[in-house]
């Protein structure tokens, strides 16, 4: 690992390609190896101090230990390579100081992400619901690839696709495959995950799937006319056979808060493969005080307990016909104060003839 030693000098993609053949050589022990080798590398007191807390927090919380163990066995090497460079250099290392400068540069918030709406069709019939769909809502392909290349620009390298199923449109993997720098998190009902499918978001590697899933069989099969559930599963499994990073997205009823965040429901998606799952409340099923506090108790003890992520998410707008389009907003707190961060949504009717900085700006105001 001679590369350590003139790591200032070297590409940020070069250090974190073999950051992840360290990993991948020795998943047990990889991270140690890597905190080891830093002594070596890192001189500056301050970062030096952060990277000392990270392995604290490391070797203190036995469930984190096992999800980043658990995400290096399993992961392919293109998977967690394009992760890597697309969350940690892009999105954080390079990405936060341009958004900052852009911000203050422009006079306006530049978000962590944005949430592209394509207004699609999906792949399965809701129960009890007919939705219209309208084409003059469609957002071209072309329009697509303008928003990420300007999202780009603007220092932002993760964007959610929603609107329908996404995986509808095969035309959307090149456009994937073009801005290999943007790591996409595609909202899917799941039960377009072929194996070919699997395979090409394998060699893409920087798409990162979550599945809508309202609880267990029993919910999901009263929200999907047909017998769906099978086949949602057998797309997870197929996840997990590629090597593909990969969650769930949960829109949060209070007739299922007690199924869906209990062991019965998590802890099989785990087994599949899965690596997060963010919980959804919406504009139409708000919950008491009481009961937020009790789900983000509930939340907080998994995401400390088993090796998984779990965080809540709001969004203005409602769950209808197994539809999630955001914008969604992320509330947490930092030293005691309270924050938010706010993943604005980006649809055809806001975005056309319209530059992307414009879009964010008309949002702000």
């Amino acid at each position: 690992m001679n590369f350590l030693n003139n790591m200032n000098l070297l590409p940020k993609n070069f250090i974190v390609a073999n950051v992840v053949e360290v990993l991948k050589e020795d998943p047990e022990n990889g991270v140690e190896k890597l905190y080891e080798m830093s002594q070596t590398f890192v001189t500056d007191p301050q970062v030096k101090a952060i990277v000392g807390q990270i392995k604290g927090y490391y070797d203190t919380h036995p469930s984190i230990k096992r999800y980043i163990k658990n995400m290096i066995y399993n992961t392919n090497k293109t998977c967690l390579n394009y992760f890597l460079q697309n969350v940690a250099v892009k999105e954080l290392w390079e990405g936060l100081p341009k958004r900052e400068q852009l911000s203050a540069q422009y006079r306006i918030h530049i978000p962590h992400a944005i949430v592209i709406d394509l207004g699609m069709n999906d792949s399965l019939s809701s129960q009890g619901c007919s939705p219209q769909f309208d084409p003059n809502l469609a957002m071209p392909l072309s329009e697509v690839n303008r928003l990420v290349l300007e999202a780009k620009e603007l220092g932002i390298h993760q964007i959610l696709i929603t609107g329908g199923d996404p995986f509808l449109n095969d035309s959307l993997l090149k456009m994937y495959e073009k801005h290999n720098d943007v790591e996409f998190m595609v909202l899917t009902n799941g039960s377009l995950l072929n194996d070919q499918r699997c395979l090409t978001l394998s060699k893409l590697g920087n798409v990162f799937p979550l599945i809508l899933l309202e609880g267990n069989k029993e919910q999901v099969s009263e929200a999907i006319l047909g017998s769906a559930y099978e086949e949602i599963m057998a797309g997870l499994e197929r996840l997990k056979s590629y090597g593909i990073l990969f969650g769930a997205i949960t829109p949060v009823k209070r007739s299922t808060l007690k199924l869906i965040s209990s062991d019965d429901f998590i802890l099989p998606l785990i087994r599949k493969g899965s690596r997060l799952n963010a919980y959804v409340i919406t504009h139409d099923e708000p919950l008491q005080p009481q009961e937020y506090e009790e789900l983000e108790a509930r939340v907080s003890f998994i995401r400390q307990t088993r090796p998984y992520v779990t965080f809540l998410l709001r969004s203005s707008q409602p769950f209808v016909c197994r539809r999630l389009v955001g914008p969604f907003y992320f509330d947490y707190e930092l030293n005691g104060q309270k924050q938010q961060i706010h993943l604005p949504q980006v649809n055809v009717q806001k975005s056309q003839n319209k530059q992307l900085l414009q879009v964010l700006r008309e949002m702000n105001s």
